[in-house]
């Protein structure tokens, strides 16, 4: 009997050396597959529709529209007292590509050309938040490497001046940071506009606002629960929070095809590349 249990055990164990083969096999093309085909798999794990897809693509390209230049959706017909006269209402004024053993810049600051107290406390506060970081990064004493780098996108969209300054930031081995701000400025009344002003002039009832936000973010939770389940590292969103109300808006603008675009920058207040937009048609 013995021959026959040894003979029966080499089979087992052959069986076993089978299964493992297998499973390595499957293992590796689901590594190569994920490698290659990333953004499709991911799409099928999160269960995420065509129509999803189409948003998810218009929100991707968000991060490319940052080519530092002004587009002009619908023309604004009246008079901008400009400081320059013969340069655009929207003009760079640092231009700035710098590298070091320790940083690397890469800097376009925009700034209003435009002849008000609104404009100039809006370079003010451009300068304050984007180019200072710059001078402490050369300033700064820490070795770690740091990438910085800031872009901005600017649509005149009839009287409303829209202006988008993204900037991203790499502190060793910090997460990567990426602040987003707006600033939307009434060429024919000299002042800010509202997100209530937007709503009203695009015909947009905050009540549709709200309600469609909370879906965005409810959805962007649901992706969140299951990429994290993957082993991803994301922020949790609860669209009940006060942030998500439409009244509370502050990064908003209007885009090259005269969308409303809302966007929830995390990386303004917390180390994250993380970010989630809604759009208004």
């Amino acid at each position: 009997m013995r021959p026959v249990i040894e003979k029966e055990g080499f089979k087992i164990r052959h069986i076993i050396y089978i299964v493992v083969i297998i499973i390595c096999i499957v293992a590796i093309g689901i590594a190569v597959y994920m490698q290659f085909f990333r953004d499709e798999k991911l799409g099928v794990i999160l269960g995420i529709t065509n129509n999803e897809e189409e948003d998810n693509s218009e929100k991707e390209n968000f991060l490319n529209i940052f080519d530092n230049t002004l587009t002009i959706v619908a023309n604004y017909d009246g008079n901008v007292s400009k400081i320059l006269k013969d340069e655009d209402i929207i003009i760079n004024t640092n231009n700035t590509q710098e590298q070091t053993e320790n940083y690397t810049l890469d800097i376009r600051i925009p700034y209003f050309n435009i002849n008000s107290s609104v404009a100039r406390e809006l370079n003010n506060e451009i300068r304050d938040t984007f180019d200072a970081k710059s001078q402490s990064i050369r300033n700064s004493n820490d070795e770690n490497s740091v990438i910085y780098n800031v872009k901005y996108k600017a649509y005149e969209y009839n009287n409303i001046l829209s202006l988008i300054v993204l900037s991203e930031l790499k502190e060793g081995n910090n997460s990567q940071r990426i602040i987003i701000q707006t600033y939307n400025y009434n060429l024919k009344e000299n002042k800010l506009v509202t997100i209530d002003e937007i709503l009203e002039q695009k015909q947009i009832d905050p009540s549709y606002a709200n309600d469609k936000i909370k879906d965005e973010i409810d959805k962007s939770q649901e992706q969140n629960i299951k990429l994290s389940d993957l082993g991803y590292n994301t922020n949790i969103r609860d669209s009940n929070e006060d942030m998500y109300k439409i009244e509370n808006v502050n990064e908003f603008f209007i885009g090259d095809n005269g969308k409303l675009y809302i966007v929830y920058a995390y990386g303004n207040s917390e180390y994250t590349s993380e970010m989630d937009i809604v759009i208004f048609e």
